[in-house]
């Protein structure tokens, strides 16, 4: 009988067709088979569910090797246990919030006293009610709230109000359990909101999130927070040793908002859907709209975020480091930028800026802000400080005329423009959703004619438009809007009589509350201030600021602005660029925006083959805009 070495052996083939034809080639080497036809005999078979089960076991040894490493995992839990060795907590889903303020009028008890402000406390979880977007969504108050009383009034300042229902669970801890943890009930809860107090004795003691393991002491009354492999929420408590160890029979009380699946970010208008001690006519003024709801992290996010916050090693020195936490502290971030102040326009040393684009929306609030900066300065180099700016975000307008030959599709022309949008707008997620972006216009016209074979193609045109938030309405002040890209303006006074290639948004000046103000330039470098009569411009300052075409930025001179025609007291100044590829600077962001974009369809009667084709034919301009 003859043998195989086993170098013979191939063993590296896991695909079933190799491991099969290995196996029979095997069994050929052997004398008493060497002349067997497998093919079509039951010993082929059997071959075949060797090779098959060689394969099963195969791809399952390489799918749990895979799981072993953070960059190759992908089931959930796995990579939630890799990052957690690293120190890295994955966020959890979060709740957009509101600050709003509240009066509650006409209060007067039926005796005809009036009620004390600890009867008038808001309690936690009294429920709001708002329509955004068509929609109607609930949110709750978040913590008890109470009021300053004047007369039959009680003012409420700064109520947290959360989208969602507050909820809570209670648990009794038992020392006989090893290393006992809790599991709360609810699996989409706002981690951020979470209270917990702990009963002992009949004393009711709140607990604190351990954030920083070297300031936990054994009498530390901390708790520890962490996602179990089935997506839910688990809490612990120190052993004596890192924290407090809790007493048999002590009871933990856990406090938490149950968060929706769709978020009211955005969300401003709220009314009272309960009372509050029995009064319910309540005016709501909201003073920061609703923001910061997220689902939870993403298994990509955790990947890309624990590595970088193991580098970090929970200190802020580098930008990276600064990223890094900026992530953990504002999950929520789709963006983030970071630039010291020796780099910034004009250079302010001993600062770190840092710029923030949220996922659903362009600008913090104040609120978020705040929060942000607050977590930054404890761990930050004590000659350092940070400072929290909204990004520039500068829209790409386009403007977008496309031929199509009517022969090739069954799609109308009004499907083909709205598919046009479509690939504009994948294009602007695809390409435009981080700081330092570019803008390539080529790359946007091959989008577009690819959209649909029938369209033949395109001729797209671009202007930029940024939005300029009046910080100081009513006083004496300048304005500087900065686009970073070269502005349009091949000779000295171009289109001078036309406003030259600056176009705002209008506004009122101190001392004339009846006229709209504008802004233009006269194609020099001037900035210009008229009014309008019909069509006729009516120019009330010639000088009225100055633009410099080579870098892109306007700088208007000292002026009272009383108030804007837009609504959230900001100036909209479009421009059109010198090159149709755009890149953002630093802190700055580009975007195209769906109500930036028109786009419409021409029948091409050349590709037609109509007896007409060509007659009259005129191709559409590319410098028109």
């Amino acid at each position: 009988m003859s043998t195989v070495k086993s170098s013979s052996l191939n063993v590296t083939d896991l695909d079933f067709e190799d491991i099969s034809q290995n196996l029979k080639s095997y069994l050929k080497g052997q004398d008493s088979l060497k002349d067997y036809n497998f093919e079509g005999s039951t010993l082929s078979m059997l071959v075949d569910l060797l090779a098959y089960s060689s394969h099963i076991g195969a791809v399952n040894t390489n799918i749990a090797a895979s799981e072993l490493f953070l960059d190759s995992a992908q089931i959930r839990k796995n990579v939630v246990s890799r990052a957690k060795d690293l120190g890295f907590i994955p966020a959890s889903e979060s709740a957009a919030t509101a600050i709003c303020d509240i009066t509650v009028n006409n209060v007067r008890n039926p005796d005809g006293t009036y009620p004390s402000a600890n009867e008038m406390t808001i309690p936690a979880g009294t429920r709001f009610n708002t329509v955004y977007d068509g929609k109607s969504y609930t949110f709750v108050c978040y913590a008890g709230v109470t009021p300053q009383p004047n007369g039959k009034s009680f003012s409420y300042t700064n109520v947290q109000l959360k989208q969602g229902l507050n909820a809570s669970d209670v648990f009794v801890y038992d020392r006989q359990e090893p290393n006992p943890k809790f599991v709360l009930s609810q699996a989409r809860i706002d981690r951020q909101s979470m209270t917990v107090s702990v009963n002992s004795g009949g004393v009711s003691t709140a607990h604190a999130l351990a954030s920083d393991i070297s300031n936990v002491l054994s009498t530390s009354k901390v708790y520890f927070t962490q996602e179990n492999e089935d997506g839910f929420t688990e809490l612990y408590f120190g052993d004596g040793s890192i924290g407090e160890e809790l007493r048999d029979g002590d009871i933990i009380t856990v406090q938490y908002t149950i968060v929706n699946t769709i978020h009211a970010n955005g969300a401003s208008k709220f009314s009272l859907l309960d009372t509050i001690n029995g009064f319910s006519d309540a005016v709501i003024t909201t003073t920061s709209p609703a923001a910061g709801g997220a689902e939870k992290e993403s298994v990509e996010s955790i990947k890309f975020k624990a590595t970088k916050f193991y580098s970090s090693q929970n200190r802020l020195v580098t930008l990276n480091d600064y990223k890094a936490k900026v992530s953990e502290y504002y999950p929520n971030a789709d963006a983030v930028a970071v630039w010291g102040g020796e780099d910034n326009d004009p250079p302010v040393y001993g600062k770190v800026f840092v710029a923030i684009k949220p996922l659903n929306s362009d600008y913090l609030s104040d609120v978020e802000k705040e929060l942000v900066k607050n977590n930054l300065n404890k761990l930050n180099v004590i000659t350092v400080r940070p400072e929290i700016v909204d990004p520039e975000i500068i829209k790409i307008m386009v403007t977008t005329i496309f031929q199509y030959n009517e022969k090739s599709t069954d799609l109308t022309s009004g499907e083909l423009e709205t598919m046009v949008k479509n690939t504009i707008v994948e294009y602007d997620r695809d390409n435009l959703n981080n700081f330092d972006s570019i803008f390539r216009h080529s790359n946007l016209l091959n989008r577009i004619d690819e959209t649909d074979s029938s369209i033949l193609s395109n001729i797209s045109n671009i202007r930029l438009k940024l939005k300029k938030k009046v910080l100081l309405l009513g006083q004496n002040a300048g304005l500087t809007v900065d686009f970073g890209n070269p502005l349009y303006n091949p000779s000295s006074g171009y289109n001078a009589s036309a406003g030259g290639v600056t176009n705002t948004t209008g506004f009122y000046i101190s001392g004339d509350d009846t006229n709209i103000m504008y802004f233009d330039d006269d194609g020099t470098g001037k900035l210009r201030r008229f009014l309008l009569s019909g069509s006729t411009r009516i120019y009330q300052d010639n000088e009225a600021g100055s633009v410099d075409y080579g870098t892109g930025k306007i700088s208007v001179n000292s002026l009272i602005i009383t108030s804007t025609v837009n609504s959230d007291n900001t100036i909209d100044f479009t421009l059109i660029p010198n090159s149709n590829d755009v890149i953002a600077k630093r802190g700055s962001l580009i975007d195209i925006s769906s109500d930036d974009i028109k786009v419409t369809s021409e029948l091409d009667t050349v590709a037609s083959g109509e007896s007409s084709a060509g007659v009259g034919f005129i191709p559409a301009s590319t410098s028109s805009y």
